[in-house]
This record gives C-alpha cells, structure tokens and sequence, in this order.
C-alpha cells in the first residue's frame, strides 16, 4: 500500500508538471466532493467503537473509500494520457498508461492505450486508420462466429482509441442488444426449470443492458419473491428436520437464517421462542446432572449456556456460584486427604512395650478328679502365650499352635529392636533384614509384621 501510495506521489507530480497545459480546457475541480475524497485516513481511529462487528463494518467502509479514491486518481491519470496520445506523444502516453497498469492491473483501457501508443510509436500516425480496421474485421468474425462478449471487449478497444467512432458505437449498441437478449432467453429457460437463482442470475446480467425494461423489471420482482418463498420453505424443512432429531441450536441457527431471508415471520418467530425455552431447559437439566455426579466445571458451563438462551439469570448466578464453592470444598478436602496420607507414611511404626505382671500367679483351685494347670502371665509380642512346660505358644495359620521356645521369642523381639533402630535411621535394607529375622525366630511376631508392610509400602520391595 506505501508503494502504492509512493507511486501515486510521483504520477501526480508528473501529470502537474507535464500535462498541466493540457487540461487547462477541461481543469479538475479544486472544492466540492473530488476535494473531499482525499481524506487523512492515518488519523482516523476505533477507540468509539465497541462491537467487533462494527469496527469490521467500518474498515469496510474506509476499504471502498481508498478504492474509490484511487479509481478516481487512475481515471484522472489515464485522461492525461489519452490527451498526450491524442496530440501523438506517444511515449509519455505509453509510459502513463503503463503506470497505471502497475497499480491496477485491470484497467483495460489503459492496456488497450498503452499497446496502440507502443503500436503507434512504432509505425507512425497514418497506421492508426489500420489498426482501427484491422480491429472492426476482427470483431465482426467474432460476432459471425457467436462470440458476441468478445466482439464487444474489441469494439471497446476502437472506442479507446477513437471515443466517438460512431460505426464503432452503433455497433457495439446493436452487440449489447444481442447479449442482453442472450442473457434474458437463458433465463427464461433457467425459470422454466424452477432454478430461480440462476434466472435473477441472468436477468440481473441482462438489465445491466437494457435498465429501462419495465417487463424484465416485473418478471425479476416476482422471481426474487418466489426464490424467497423457496428458499424459507427448504431452510423450514431442514429446521423441523433438526428439531425431530433433539438438535435444537442448529434448528434455531436455521431458523435465524429464515429471517434474514423473510423478515416478520410470525410462525418462524414463534418456533424461536419455543425453541429457546427448551434449549434453556435443556442446558439446565444438564447442568444439574453434571452437579449431581459432581462434575462442577460441566455444571458452570451449563447454567451458564441456559442463563444465555433465557433462563432466569438470578437463579442461573445463584446455582453456578453453589457449583463453585463446592468444587472448591472438594478441592480442600481432597488436599486435606492427601496431606494426612503424606504425614502417616512418614510416621515411624510404634512400639508397644510388654506389660509388666507384678501380681503373684493367681491359682485356681478345681474338684477332685479334674487337671487345670494355673495360667502364668503371657510374655511380650501378639498372639503369643506360655504352654504348662514353659515354652511360648504362637497361634498359627487357620487356628494351629506353633511351639516357640522363650529363647527364640526374646531373640525374635531383640531383632525387631535392631530393626527399628536401622528403619528410624532410614536404613530400610537393614531393618528389613532384622525384622525377617525376627519373623524367622518367631513367626508370631506381628510388630515385625507391620514393620516389613511398612518397609514395602516405602521402598517397594517385598
């Protein structure tokens, strides 16, 4: 766009400094609307603006205006050099006209002037009656032959060169007359058809022609009435189509886009109306399953989609900022339970020490003829008692007895206290080891148990 603008500059310089002389007959207006175009458009800012959808329309808007802007400048330009071609200075005319070109590459007039200019430089004056001949043969080959648009872009060409060339000119009325009446049979056909689109298509192309046509006029009217009734009831069948398959917000979108086409439909309005209330109810309903299961954020997003189609927004606030707080008192509790869980691993196991029997035995006296021997106090470790010889008895497996001698049950605890020793060092290998030990010497020691459970749960070794 700079480079654009550059150019404009240094064309504009140019047309002042050389071609002054020559529009002094026809002089460009100084005041009024031409001077009002050249807007200062790096001043122009979107700070008022609030809605996206405005600030598209607005760039928009500044688009077409430096379009237009520059349609008028290149039209200006090209006038210039029509005139220097017209007073045979044909090298400046070529040059602007090919200046035009860089910055709008589909200017044909300033393509057709800027090859005559080059044709003329070349060969001279008296080649212009030639070349004007050599085109009129052309076009009528390709008017014969049924070429009727491109008859039409050579005639153009001719009135290029020679704007009042009036064979040109009555051939060219007599070629749009033709196409105009192409493009009007097509559309008949296509309106036969019943493809509406296609025959406004053709008739549009056909009044651009003849613009005072009141039939043409009277049939595109009634056309685009019956393209609208169309196209409402198709978009109505595919709406009732979505709503039979539970797919509500496509059903309301296509809907939407029925009114764009007819503005006012009651009946269409009152289908959005129904649909928003379910769409709302359904995005509710939603959002209370989702809370019930305790999936908070799903919750929030669905109040807040039915708050968004009409559901009562006090209640919608309400209920989303209950899904919130509980979704923060799960999340409290959960690094409550983890914390805790944390603080017990790192807990050594405890020791609990043997109870000291200051009592005397204490003896029972049975009848005649019965055994009992009196009970002596049980010695230190689970699941362990004295037998009537002295040694320690260890419930087994499935409620057997396994006979361990005192010596082995004492060498079994001194064991697990080596093993405690090495575990509250960190010294898991080590404890590990003792309390196997242990668990050898007695298997009824259930301290040394947990210790290795604990040791596994840390270390995961077994």
């Amino acid at each position: 766009m700079k480079k654009h603008l550059l150019l404009f500059g240094a064309v504009l310089f140019a047309v002042a400094a050389t071609a002054a002389p020559l529009r002094q007959p026809n002089p460009i207006r100084q005041h009024g609307k031409e001077a009002g175009m050249m807007l200062d458009l790096n001043k122009i800012t979107l700070g008022t603006l609030n809605d996206v959808e405005e600030k598209k329309q607005y760039l928009s808007t500044v688009q077409l205006e430096k379009q237009r802007i520059q349609n008028y400048l290149l039209r200006q330009i090209y006038e210039n050099a029509y005139t220097l071609y017209r007073r045979g200075d044909y090298q400046r005319a070529q040059e602007m006209a090919q200046t035009i070109l860089s910055i709008d590459p589909n200017f044909t007039q300033a393509s057709t002037l800027a090859k005559q200019a080059s044709h003329m430089g070349a060969y001279g004056t008296t080649s212009e009656a030639e070349v004007i001949e050599a085109k009129f043969q052309e076009a009528s080959r390709m008017y014969d032959s049924g070429r009727l648009v491109e008859a039409n872009e050579k005639l153009d060409e001719i009135l290029t060169i020679q704007p009042h060339n009036s064979k040109a000119l009555a051939w060219k009325k007599r070629i749009d007359g033709d196409i105009a009446q192409e493009y009007s049979r097509r559309g008949n056909v296509a309106y036969d058809e019943q493809d509406y689109q296609r025959a406004l298509d053709n008739w549009y192309n056909a009044l651009l022609i003849r613009k005072d046509d009141p039939t043409l006029v009277n049939k595109i009217a009634q056309t685009e009435n019956l393209l609208r009734k169309q196209q409402v009831k198709e978009a109505m069948e595919e709406a009732m189509a979505y709503y039979n398959q539970g797919r509500f917000t496509e059903s309301y979108a296509v809907f939407e886009r029925i009114t764009k086409i007819q503005p006012g439909d009651t009946r269409v309005q009152k289908y959005m109306s129904q649909l928003k209330e379910e769409i709302a109810q359904s995005y509710f309903t939603a959002g209370n399953n989702s809370f019930r299961v305790a999936k908070y954020d799903s919750a929030i997003s669905y109040w807040t989609n039915a708050k968004k189609w009409g559901a009562d927004a006090a209640h919608m606030d309400r209920l989303i900022k209950q899904a919130r707080n509980a979704k923060e008192e799960a999340l409290r509790r959960k690094q409550e339970a983890a914390r805790r869980a944390a603080e017990k691993a790192a807990e050594p196991p405890k020791v609990e020490e043997p109870p000291v029997m200051d009592e005397p035995v204490e003896t029972v006296t049975v009848e005649e003829g019965d055994s009992l021997t009196p009970l002596a106090p049980q010695p230190a470790g689970s699941g362990a008692v004295l037998g009537p010889d002295g040694n320690t008895v260890t419930q087994g497996i499935g409620g057997g007895a396994t006979r361990v001698s005192a010596e082995a049950s004492a060498a079994s605890r001194q064991k697990y206290i080596e093993g405690l020793d090495a575990f509250n060092q960190d010294d898991y290998e080590r404890a590990r080891e003792a309390w196997i030990v242990a668990k050898q010497l007695d298997p009824g020691n259930t301290d040394a148990d947990m210790g290795l459970r604990k040791v596994e749960e840390l270390t995961g070794i077994r």
